[in-house]
This record gives structure tokens, sequence and C-alpha cells, in this order.
């Protein structure tokens, strides 16, 4: 009986430190979409979001990908505590595509240890305008 005591109060304790640890992290962006709007065919663009840590545990982001290689994304840091905020750096280049007018859409995708959203999406739009045309 006093084995099953102890037993009981080790692993209620145990719960308490592991709930004074922290909970979850949770992944914001800020603007959650990004529009570079119109842009010349010759030169990248390049900008800067906000990522935060909106969660009560630590955010570790722990890959960036693009659904292009147009398109090139980076985090200045990529562990967040609670309430910390982080530069996203997002840069499009055109010359990528060339020949390639018109709106696109392109994705960022970072994936984290947010229980809620491992994967988060951030949109990128741009339109590159055709020299051939006025606009």
């Amino acid at each position: 009986m006093l084995l099953r005591v102890r037993l009981i109060l080790l692993l209620v304790l145990l719960a308490a430190v592991l709930a004074a640890c922290g909970g979850s992290p949770t992944m914001a962006v800020l603007p959650a979409t990004y529009d570079f709007g119109k842009i010349a065919e010759d030169a990248p663009v390049t900008a800067t979001v906000q990522v935060s840590n909106t969660g009560k545990g630590k955010l570790t982001i722990s890959s960036i990908t693009t659904s292009c290689g147009c398109t090139t994304a980076k985090v200045d840091e990529t562990e967040l505590a609670p309430g910390a905020t982080t530069n996203l750096t997002i840069t499009f280049d055109p010359q990528a595509h060339p020949g390639l007018y018109g709106p696109l859409l392109r994705m960022v995708y970072l994936q984290s240890n947010d229980p809620a959203q491992p994967e988060f999406e951030v949109p990128v739009s741009v339109e590159i305008l055709d020299p051939n045309k006025e606009s």
C-alpha cells in the first residue's frame, strides 16, 4: 500500500514538473500572406514578415521550403521562446522564369513543432510585368 501511494505521488509530481516546463508552441505569421504587387522582370524583390510564437512552449522551426525555385525564404532565428518574434525574409526572383509574365502564386512552407499546425503555409503573390506591353 505504501509503495502504491509513493508511486502515485511520484506520478503527480512528475506531471506537475512537466506542466511547469511550458505548454505547446503556436506559430503566427504577420502578415499571413504577402503580395509583391507588380514587378519588373529583371530584378529580384525581397520582403520581410514576422514569425511569432504566441504559445506557451518553445517554438522550433525545423525546415523552410518553397513551392518553386524562384522563391527563397529564411528566418533569422529557428527557436523562439513564448512571446518571441523573428524575421522571415522572402525573395522572389522573376529571372528564374524568363519570358513568364502575369500573376503568379508561390508558397512558403514553415515546418515546426506547433502541434496544431506543424506546417504553416504563407502564400506569396506577384505579377511580373511584360516589358513589351503597356501597363
